[in-house]
């Protein structure tokens, strides 16, 4: 990617009155003079050397990649000049030795400094960050001085009474990064008094640390008042201690009918915190005009309309960044957590896109919402030169299906038959991943996978570009690996992406959840990552039945039968948490069964419990148990029995299998257990695995066990 060298000059004499007054950073120098200096001329040297290491850094983030550097060379200003070495040659930080030489000749006229530079490089990035998840807001009240509002749903704002108090985190950018445009949004609930009159607010930058306190108008403060930035200290200056001139790169006005979103322009502010020259202890905002309105703080029942920064970034070199779960590229990331609305927002880039004929499924995805294609919808992301991959680079997201038959595209980068700089989806219970060159579609795609409707399944395709290859992965496994032809491979183009649909009217019909691109191929581990979870299969099942001898194993059995009337039959399975960490907060986890088979009445209802005692599977398919778990005992050999026939568990239930009247066979049904598997991890309660078992009735079911291959018990257990 080519940059515009936006702000800076290559004449080395304008770079010298850039550098002066504006030392680098605060980091370490080494001045080599000789041993009587002349002050003047050393100091006219050091400056001219300064310049030398502006220019060398303008140089170096010209380049769009990571390797490659060099040194810069002799350059005159005037009769006098400076070189500048660079090393390493790759790679953040970088370590630049600027050398400058005075054509006077006197004492001192030669001067070496040193500095370390981050080297950026890649594409513009976004964070958004939001004050009831990774930040703190409050208001602050002239008249009322010793009241905390940090639990207040609405923040306050009027010149000289009400002062709004907002922090956000920012340990998670990576340092070094070069901020390009930090937004603070506010929505606006009330706009008071109509007014033609401009309405400006300053926001000032705070000097002292603060907590937000859990008060709603108290005066039992735990946090934040006019007087007090804890509850108990006082503020250096009342009101709180401000840095006395405006953070805001551009003086902020806006008016009654500015509409909503209200925003303040911040770059400078983020990138002093982000370089760390000084402490982040957030904002005030302060009207310096007379006006009453109000905002949305993060307690807001609305979690979209809490106070945001939203910050672009580029990155240093190998950076991390956010989140911080080791994926280096990441360049857009639909979490599709709306609840309402037409548009989809990109946590990662700001790519928001506009979505036609789905709906919100707020809490069915795989850690939070999901978007739902019922019949023929789409998303459309405008094109940005991020989106275009002709490098290495991947794509991933969760589906999951209502109906797996014929082409079910998840992502197209192409607006038009014909043309695509990549595609991905299933076909037929099959991951396919493809893209248009030299006239012909390249098509690569898994084989014996049998994806079914009605789970979760993660896919994610790889691409890496000096090799060829192309990588495809379900569940976090490899399912594929492929090399393109020679000259065949994939190139950038400037059309849309469509998420959910292709030019051809192909739809996917199902949920939709965390669709990402990452300009980076990722290996396993990095596929672990963007996964945000596991897809986790039985460790052991079977099932007890009252009809047979109360010895009889079903261990190998496939499928396992449910049923109450005319004879009791329960499934009983486990799953092995042993390698998630003790107090591992799990955010969801979906238990999904593969009905063969079902005979539904009316509405079929079976619950399942938590059970109390341990079992072993067995190895028999409906055998006197030589070892393994009946409907009397636990295990044989030695013997175990169950302290309660057929089963002993919980009284309270993990969840409820519903199956509605012609409930659709050879497919999946789901259900919420992420309670139960908490108290797994967290040691509440011994993980003995679950019973499934009909209370009262006739309906019955036959469920797919561990041993019917592509059919068996799933637990998707999301953590990000």
């Amino acid at each position: 990617m080519t940059r515009r060298a936006s702000g800076f000059l290559l004449l080395p004499v304008s770079l010298l009155l850039i550098v002066i007054g504006a030392i680098a950073f605060g980091l370490s120098q080494d001045i080599g003079t000789s041993a009587r200096l002349n002050p003047r001329e050393a100091e006219r040297a050091r400056r001219l050397a300064e310049a030398g290491i502006a220019h060398a850094t303008w140089q170096l983030n010209q380049l769009s990649t990571c390797s490659g550097y060099a040194d810069l060379p002799t350059t005159t200003v005037g009769s006098d000049s400076y070189q500048v070495s660079v090393s390493p040659t790759s790679g953040s930080p970088v370590t630049l030795t600027a050398t400058a030489t005075l054509a006077s000749g006197l004492a001192g006229t030669r001067v070496t400094v040193r500095r370390q530079v981050p080297k950026t490089a890649g594409n513009t990035l976004t964070y958004t960050l939001k004050t009831d998840s990774s930040g703190a807001d409050t208001y602050l009240d002239s008249t009322s001085p010793t009241k905390n509002y940090g639990a207040s749903t609405s923040l306050q704002l009027q010149q000289d009474k009400f002062h709004i108090l907002l922090s956000f985190d920012l340990s998670s950018l990576p340092a070094g990064s070069r901020i390009t445009d930090a937004q603070l949004v506010l929505y606006r609930e009330n706009a008071g008094s109509l007014s033609l009159s401009g309405r400006t607010v300053n926001a000032h930058r705070v000097l002292e640390p603060w907590v937000p306190g859990s008060q709603s108008g108290g005066t039992s403060a735990d946090g934040a008042t006019w007087q007090t930035r804890n509850g108990t200290r006082a503020w250096q200056v009342a009101g709180t201690t401000i840095e006395s001139t405006s953070a805001t790169d551009t003086t902020h006005t806006h008016y009654y009918l500015s509409g909503y979103t209200i925003t303040w322009n911040l770059t400078g502010l983020v990138q002093g915190w982000v370089d760390g020259r000084y402490p982040n202890y957030g904002v005030l905002l302060v009207p310096t005009s007379n006006f009453t309105e109000a905002y949305a703080s993060g307690e807001n029942s609305d979690s979209t309309r809490a106070p945001k920064l939203i910050v672009k970034y580029i990155a240093p070199c190998n950076a991390l960044n956010p989140p911080q779960d080791e994926v280096s590229g990441r360049v857009a990331w639909w979490k599709f957590d709306e609840t309402t609305g037409a548009s989809a927002s990109d946590a990662v880039g700001g790519q928001t896109g506009s979505v036609t004929g789905g709906s919100w499924s707020g809490s069915g995805g795989v850690s939070g919402g999901a978007l739902n294609f019922a019949s023929a919808g789409k998303v459309t992301v405008n094109h940005t030169a991020a989106l275009s991959m002709s490098g290495d680079f991947s794509l991933a997201a969760w589906i999951n299906m209502s109906d797996r038959n014929g082409k079910r595209p998840v992502l197209y980068k192409g607006t038009a038959t014909n043309e695509a700089n990549y595609a991905m989806g299933t076909r037929d219970g099959e991951m396919y991943f493809e893209f248009y060159a030299n006239g012909n579609w390249r098509t690569y795609s898994t084989t014996g996978l049998n994806l079914r409707p009605g789970t979760y399944y993660h896919l994610a395709a790889t691409y890496k570009d000096s090799l060829r290859q192309i990588k495809l992965y379900v569940d976090g496994n490899l399912a594929a690996t492929h090399t393109a032809s020679l000259f065949n491979t994939p190139a950038a183009n400037t059309r849309n992406l469509l998420i959910g649909t292709t030019p051809y009217n192909e739809n996917f019909l199902g949920r939709l959840d965390d669709v990402q691109i990452i300009a980076s191929t990722l290996d396993a581990n990095g596929v672990a990552s963007v996964m945000g979870g596991s897809v986790r299969l039985p460790a052991a099942d079977a099932y007890v039945s009252s009809s047979s001898p109360p010895n009889v194993n079903y261990g190998t059995t496939t499928p396992l039968q449910l049923s109450f009337l005319p004879n009791d039959n329960r499934p009983i399975l486990r799953f092995d948490l042993s390698n998630v960490p003790t107090g591992k907060v799990i955010k969801r986890a979906i238990l999904s069964f593969h009905i063969e088979n079902a005979s539904v009445l009316l509405f079929f209802k079976a619950r399942l419990y938590p059970l109390t005692e341990s079992w072993v599977e067995g190895t028999q398919n409906g055998a006197i148990s030589t070892g393994g778990v009946s409907w009397a005992r636990r295990q044989n050999a030695p013997d175990l029995a169950w302290t309660n026939a057929g089963g002993t568990f919980a009284s309270g239930s993990a969840a409820v299998l519903s199956l509605p009247l012609g409930a659709t066979s050879q497919r999946y049904w789901e259900m919420d257990i992420t309670t139960t598997v908490q108290e797994w991890v967290d040691g509440v309660r011994p993980n003995h695995g679950l019973i499934v078992l009909i209370d009262i009735g006739v309906d019955s079911a036959t469920l797919s066990s561990r041993e019917s291959l592509r059919q068996e018990p799933r637990l998707v257990i999301s953590t990000e």
